[in-house]
C-alpha cells in the first residue's frame, strides 16, 4: 500500500491545492474503506488534487463511485476559484491521473443536488467555504443520505467556521462522534448509541448509557427556523 500512495503522491504533486499529501493520504484511506454498493462524495473540488486521491482509493478498494459537485453557495471568492479555468484543469488532472472513469463530476450546486439524491454515502468529503453558513447548509444537507457507519471528512477546521459547525454536530444539535482529524482535517463518525434520555425541567436531556448531553428546546427551536428558512426559499423560487 506504501507503494500505491507514494505514486498517488507523484499524480498530484503538481496540482494546485488546500490539502497536504497527508491529508491525501487520509481521503485514500478513508475511500479504499468504504464498503461495496455505496458512494463517496465530495462538496468543493479545486483542481483535483482531493478528487484524485479520493478516487485511487475507491479503485484501490471496491472501486465505488465519486461524486465529485463543483460548486455550492458560498463565498465570492469560492465562486470564482470554481470558474471556467478551474474545471478544464479539474478534468485536465483526472485524465492524467486516469480516473475519470470512477468520478461523476456534477456541475450544479450542492444543495440542488442534495435535494434529488437518492443513494447511500459511506464517505462525506466536505472541502468548500470556510464560512459558518455555508459549512453549516453543506452538512445539513447531506446528513440525511449518510449510511449508518459512513464519515465525514471536513477540511479547514483551523478557521472559525468549520470549527464551530462541527462543535454543534459533536455537541447539543448533532449525532456525530470525533474519529481522528490530520493537519485541519477532521472527520467524524454517527454516534451509535441508542440513547436513552433523561430529560430535566429545563428540556436538558443527559444519556444515562453514554453521559452525552442534549437541548431539546433548542433542537426545536433551530428545527422551527431551518423550516421557516426552507419555506421562504421555496415560495421565492414560485
Amino acid at each position: 500500500m506504501t507503494n500505491d500512495i507514494e505514486k498517488v503522491r507523484q499524480l498530484t504533486s503538481k496540482n494546485e491545492g488546500c490539502i497536504s499529501d497527508a491529508e491525501g493520504e487520509l481521503l485514500y484511506k478513508l475511500a479504499r474503506d468504504v464498503p461495496d454498493g455505496q458512494v463517496i462524495v465530495e462538496i468543493g473540488r479545486g483542481k483535483g488534487k482531493s478528487t484524485v486521491w479520493l478516487a485511487k482509493g475507491a479503485e484501490a478498494g471496491q472501486r465505488n463511485k465519486v461524486y465529485s459537485i463543483a460548486s455550492h453557495k458560498g463565498s465570492q471568492t469560492h465562486a470564482n476559484a470554481n470558474g471556467e479555468n478551474t474545471n478544464t484543469e479539474f478534468i485536465t488532472n483526472l485524465t492524467k491521473a486516469r480516473v475519470q472513469d470512477t468520478v461523476v463530476s456534477l456541475n450544479e450546486a450542492s444543495d440542488e443536488v442534495a435535494r434529488r439524491w437518492k443513494e447511500k454515502i459511506a464517505l462525506l468529503w466536505i472541502n468548500a467555504s470556510h464560512e459558518y453558513e455555508d459549512a453549516k447548509r453543506v452538512l445539513v444537507s447531506w446528513e440525511r443520505y449518510l449510511s449508518p457507519n459512513a464519515r465525514v471528512a471536513i477540511h479547514g477546521c483551523d478557521h472559525s467556521g468549520p470549527a464551530r459547525v462541527i462543535k454543534e454536530h459533536l455537541g447539543n444539535l448533532g449525532d456525530f462522534t470525533f474519529e481522528q482529524s490530520v493537519d485541519t482535517t477532521l472527520v467524524l463518525t454517527i454516534d451509535k448509541c441508542i440513547h436513552h434520555w433523561i430529560i430535566d425541567s429545563n428540556e436538558i436531556g443527559i444519556c444515562k448509557l453514554c453521559g452525552r448531553k442534549r437541548n431539546f428546546e433548542r433542537l426545536r427551536r433551530v428545527a422551527l427556523e431551518t423550516e421557516n428558512k426552507r419555506r421562504q426559499v421555496g415560495r421565492k423560487k414560485k
